[in-house]
């Protein structure tokens, strides 16, 4: 019927795609952190698990983990009423990706955030080729049409308009988070920088 043949097929021979809009939102949160800081998901497993660690991560090593690496993605906003608190955002986390309810998360469990990865960088291409077909190959002209008011800031609500003003409607809340290193809510231009790692690579002619 004209469908790819899968007889045979294993679960290993497939590199399953998990869309960005299926796990929580502070599952994409911590892999938000993760590739702004590192190449793979591989490097922050090892660097949680330790160096004579055993191949699994409690819940209490995750969360010591992310204490030592700086992460302030799931710090209690100043303010804020009724959110629920940074160890109990982090433990949710963590239970999702301990869907047997071990009371550790494996290495194989782990590689479910790289499924995630891989959307996350597919995504963020796409914004960047976008850019460069409206704008040229100079990040700095794609911002100044974006910081129309020339605030050298965006905040997401601001980004948002920007960036729908300009004609792109791809997922662009998933393009501030991670842009957003600072995590303070807003995007300037050096972090807007970061896209220049995801341009295409030209082929000498």
């Amino acid at each position: 019927l004209g469908f790819f043949d899968v007889d045979g097929l294993v679960q290993d021979e497939v590199a399953w795609w998990t869309g960005l809009m299926e796990p929580p939102e502070d599952v994409l949160n911590l892999l938000e952190f993760f590739i702004s800081r590192y190449d793979n998901v591989e490097k922050p497993f090892l660097e949680i698990d330790g160096v004579d660690g055993n191949g699994c991560i409690t819940l209490r090593e995750l969360m010591e983990g992310l204490e030592a690496m700086d992460c302030h993605k799931f710090d209690s906003k100043k303010g804020a009423k009724g959110g629920a608190t940074k160890e109990a955002r982090i433990d949710s986390i963590f239970r999702y990706l301990d869907p047997g309810g071990e009371g550790s998360v494996s290495r194989e469990e782990w590689a479910f955030l790289g499924q995630l990865w891989k959307e996350f960088d597919l995504s963020i291409r796409e914004f960047v080729h976008f850019l460069m077909l409206s704008f040229g190959d100079d990040l700095m002209d794609a911002w100044m049409a974006l910081d129309e008011d020339e605030g050298g800031e965006l905040d997401e609500e601001e980004w948002l308009h920007a960036v729908v003003s300009v004609g792109y409607f791809g997922p662009a809340k998933v393009v501030f988070a991670l842009l957003d290193s600072s995590d303070d809510g807003n995007i300037s231009f050096e972090e807007f920088q970061v896209l220049e790692k995801y341009k295409p690579t030209r082929t000498p002619q």
